[in-house]
């Protein structure tokens, strides 16, 4: 990555014109976007539950319906009906109309003068107000009406307009249709009190309109927010304008690719170019903060290039994946639209990661030295605000830990009341016509929803037989019993309505034995009941329409419906529940399990990297703990707010936890940088927060406004995701500077990178009896958790009476030890002189006492600084390491004191000898 950005900042022109001619080519697919709705997308892919209802349907047939609804309090009034005739004539008239369904086509079975009559109910119209009520109670009468063609108080009248297969999937279509049948049901606005079509069709319609609405309404909204928190926080307008050109780039590279694989514009993929626009740019922010500070360093624009190519490279590298492994893990629920948008989104950061590493540094290459005003204040007051801010929350660490400890068992009391629904009419605003329109519909009759109960035996001719009949009609008790279902039909109920007409009878009725059905099935063409069972009348289907919106109430209904044929149904008999109502529970679970696999891989995900990279799993696992508590906070508020998990807060949590572990991976290679270059823990951590501070609360706070243009959205879900995500965002934002300081500042963070370079420490640390019986990887945990620091000769290393918090490992040069002579005498006494490989400093620091002797370097020096804190985390987290470490230590100093011992008698002997020697001379003279 450091080779990239180099080379980009050297070659700023070619950058340039390659980001111009790839952007020209994506230009061309522009027109090849289409926006488009269906209820496959909300489904799952490949799912065993889709292909059986496949199977139902080139059986049984499955309509695609409008429903014109007619409310008025004498619906069938003479005139009223005239006119109705003539809308009905012309709607099927239409080249997208099968057929229609109304009480004018719908038989009125019945006996007259002992023959069968199947005229319509509406084949006469009512001359009279009497003849029109005593037509509606006949009608009520009828299960295939009632509820679906009338409402029970016979105050709503709704036409079914049967669509042709295949017409009623594309947007296109949709528009046509909702237009065509708007324009022929305006005809009736003076004859009822209220008309309006309703259907699947207005729903993908509105959305699909709205989607083209938002895309004009919330993206200036997005760059807004972009730019206003970016200036207020970085307040350099090239700064500024760079994460909006490089999100307009990949937004429309993006734009391309959707054009090129024919993946549509819907209700979730609509949401992939704000993303880009806020998502985009952390990146970029840290990218220009580094670079900014070189420039406060004093550096010229090349230097600071570098110095951003070096530090940040490798940083934004692994920044990137962790976000876009959280994007691109959406589409793991195996859910169409998900996967589409996680396919998307991911492929999108992708191009907007190319296009940052690129753009940027040939931009600042050629504009970097450009100060078009004073930048950031945050620096120039920040300085000593980061230090007082690092001491004050060492003071309170506990206060700190017991407060977000209890924010975080309270918010884990609410996860259980969270609620699931995967309603598409529930994308619509409250402010929405059609959302209004079906909820009429579903208080007058029973509602767009339904799903299948397929009833097999295997056997030819079962459904002409009375008991297995009665099955049938059970099962439709039980569900009528549920209260959950204004209508149920099958069969069945035909054959009861045609029995009743034969008898005469007021009401249908089941016919008692085998024969009777014999007796009726003369009468019967299969073609009027192919819909309820199969032409050998081995396979029958109930019908089940329902007005339930909530899942969970769904799931339960679906539930106790399969307990029931599981356990009350002939048992010469298979049931099995399909229908889009069965296949939305599918994608709901799978949404539910998806979200789960996807929080779970990506902080799985986040610990590998950070172990790898730290070559310790405990530290992965620490780096973990502030981003699992804006997953738990999350879920806690949808639960005591009452916020379903849907096709849209499905997203939040794995996408705003792939971008909150940017911040948390930031900070600690940064804090990593800090210690190779400083004593003390504590000063790096002061660096780290006053280095890092700026690039994390701007690309928060740029997250958190770019995520809450969502909720100015009219689709619930996604105004959802977006307050979620913004909540997301902040909570992050709360233990990255809380939660991760005080987790990591206890320990000496290695990196990968440290051990590919540590070939000259591995060439003296055989030398050393420090690490006498370490392993390999012991040796390198310890010792690549120190600092390196370079002496020149003469520079002293420490003095007398300074604080002893380290002790120091030779790499290569000589260092003397003195002990300094009394005041007045210009002698200091040589302690010793410590080379490659031995260790020196050690007893005052393990005593904690302050230096009693001097230690300067006599040549080019190179010290490996071993800190007091540095060994009591090892000695914490790797008590082997420690005990090993302080037997070396007892044992090295053992040997000093020894060795210092005897050079001290030897001097003594040596002193005394002379002494002897001068007697003796003066003895002899």
């Amino acid at each position: 990555m450091q080779r990239l950005l180099s080379l980009f900042a050297n070659n700023p022109w070619w950058v340039l014109l390659v980001l111009l001619l790839l952007s020209m080519l994506a230009a061309t697919q522009l027109p090849k976007v289409q926006v488009q709705t269906s209820a496959e997308e909300l489904l799952v892919i490949d799912d065993p539950q889709r292909d059986f209802y496949e199977q139902v349907k080139a059986v049984f047939g499955d309509d695609k319906v409008v429903l014109l609804i007619l409310e008025d309090p004498e619906p069938l009034a003479h005139d009223k009906l005239q006119a109705l005739k003539e809308v009905i004539d012309q709607l099927e008239a239409l080249p997208f109309v099968a057929r229609t369904e109304s009480l004018f086509t719908v038989p009125h079975v019945k006996s007259v003068d002992g023959y069968l009559d199947k005229e319509p109910y509406l084949a006469k119209l009512p001359a009279s107000a009497a003849e029109s009520q005593q037509l509606l109670t006949q009608a009520l009468a009828n299960p295939f009406i009632r509820h679906v063609l009338l409402s029970p108080d016979g105050k709503a009248m709704a036409v079914a307009i049967i669509l042709k297969p295949g017409d009623a999937d594309s947007t296109a279509d949709d528009h046509t249709i909702t237009t065509e049948i708007d324009r022929i049901s305006s005809q009736l606005d003076g004859h009822y009190q209220a008309v309006f079509p309703v259907g699947f069709s207005y729903v993908r319609t509105e959305i699909a309109g709205r989607i083209l609405q938002e895309q004009a309404d919330l993206l200036p909204l997005a760059v807004a927010a972009l730019l206003i928190a970016l200036f207020l926080l970085l307040r350099q307008v090239i700064d500024i304008l760079m994460p909006i050109l490089t999100a307009a780039l990949s937004i429309l590279w993006t734009f391309a690719l959707m054009g090129l694989t024919g993946i549509p514009l819907n209700v979730v993929t609509s949401t992939v170019p704000i993303l880009l626009i806020v998502v985009g740019s952390t990146e970029d922010i840290h990218l220009l903060s580094e670079f900014r500070h070189g420039q406060r360093q004093g550096l010229s624009t090349a230097a600071a290039l570098q110095g951003m190519s070096q530090k940040m490279g490798r940083t934004v590298l692994l920044t990137f994946v962790t976000t876009y492994a959280g994007f691109l893990s959406v589409g793991l629920s195996g859910i169409e639209v998900l996967w589409q948008f996680g396919l998307l989104a991911s492929t999108g950061l992708l191009f907007n990661f190319l296009i940052t590493i690129a753009l940027i540094p040939a931009v600042l290459a050629l504009a970097g030295r450009w100060q078009l005003d004073g930048g950031s204040r945050f620096y120039r007051r920040g300085g000593g605000l980061s230090g007082r801010y690092w001491r004050w929350l060492q003071n309170n660490r506990w206060q700190a830990f017991v407060v977000l400890g209890g924010c975080t068992v309270v918010a884990a009391l609410g996860i259980p009341s969270i609620q699931v629904n995967h309603n598409a009419i529930d994308s619509l605003g409250d402010k929405s016509q059609v959302k209004a329109h079906v909820q009429r519909l579903n208080q007058h009759f029973s509602g767009l929803e339904s799903f299948s109960i397929v009833v097999d035996s295997g056997i030819q001719d079962t459904f002409l037989k009375v008991r297995y009949l009665e099955e049938l009609v059970k099962i439709q008790q039980f569900i009528n019993d549920t209260g959950l279902s204004k209508s149920t039909t099958s069969f069945a109920d035909y054959l009861a309505l045609l029995n009743g007409a034969f008898q005469e009878l007021s009401a249908p009725r089941m016919p008692l034995s085998d024969d009777e059905v014999t007796e009726l099935m003369i009468f019967l063409s299969h073609d009027r009941v192919s819909g309820y069972v199969t032409e050998d009348y081995s396979r029958a289907r109930i019908l089940v329409r329902h007005d339930i919106a909530s899942t969970r109430q769904l799931q339960d209904f679906v539930r106790q419906l399969q307990d029931f044929l599981s356990t009350q149904l002939d048992r010469g008999l298979k049931a099995r529940i399909t229908g889009d109502s069965v296949l939305t529970l599918s994608a709901t679970r799978a949404m539910i399990n998806g979200q789960l696999q996807s929080i779970f891989l990506l902080l799985l995900f986040f610990v590998a990297i950070i172990s790898f990279l730290f070559t310790d799993l405990r530290v992965g696992l620490l780096a973990a703990v502030p981003n699992v508590f804006p997953v738990i906070i999350l879920f806690g508020v949808m639960g005591f707010a009452g916020i379903p998990l849907n096709i849209g807060t499905t997203m939040a949590a794995a996408i705003a936890i792939g971008i909150a572990v940017d911040d948390t991976m930031h900070f600690m290679l940064r804090y990593n940088q800090e210690l190779k270059s400083s004593r003390s823990q504590a000063i790096a951590m002061d660096r780290t927060l006053y280095e890092e501070a700026l690039p994390v609360l701007s690309t928060s706070v740029a997250l958190i406004a770019g995520f809450l243009v969502f909720s100015q959205s009219e689709f619930a879900p996604v105004a959802q995701f977006g307050v979620l995500s913004a909540l997301v965002i902040g909570t992050a934002l709360l233990a990255d500077f809380v939660i991760t300081p005080l987790a990591i500042s206890s320990l000496r963070l290695v990196t990968l990178w440290d051990l590919l370079s540590s070939r000259l420490r591995q060439e003296i640390i055989p030398k050393s009896p420090l690490f006498r019986g370490m392993r390999p990887w012991q040796v390198r945990r310890f010792v690549l958790s120190s600092a390196v620091l370079e002496f020149k000769p003469g520079e002293y290393v420490f003095r007398r009476g300074d604080l002893s918090q380290a002790l120091y490992l030779v790499m290569r040069g000589v260092v003397e030890v003195t002990v300094p002579g009394r005041p007045g005498a210009m002698d200091a006494m040589t302690v010793d002189e410590f080379g490659s490989g031995e260790i020196f400093g050690d007893v005052a620091m393990l005593a904690e006492e302050r230096r009693r002797t001097d230690a300067v370097a006599l040549t080019h020096t190179s010290l490996l600084v071993l800190t007091r804190e540095a060994i009591i985390s090892t000695t914490y987290f790797h008590p082997f390491i420690g005990s090993r470490l302080f037997l070396n230590l007892a044992r090295d100093v053992s040997r000093r004191w020894v060795d210092f011992i005897a050079r001290l008698r030897a001097q003594e002997e040596l002193a005394a000898s002379d002494q002897s020697e001068e007697t003796a001379d003066e003895l002899d003279t």
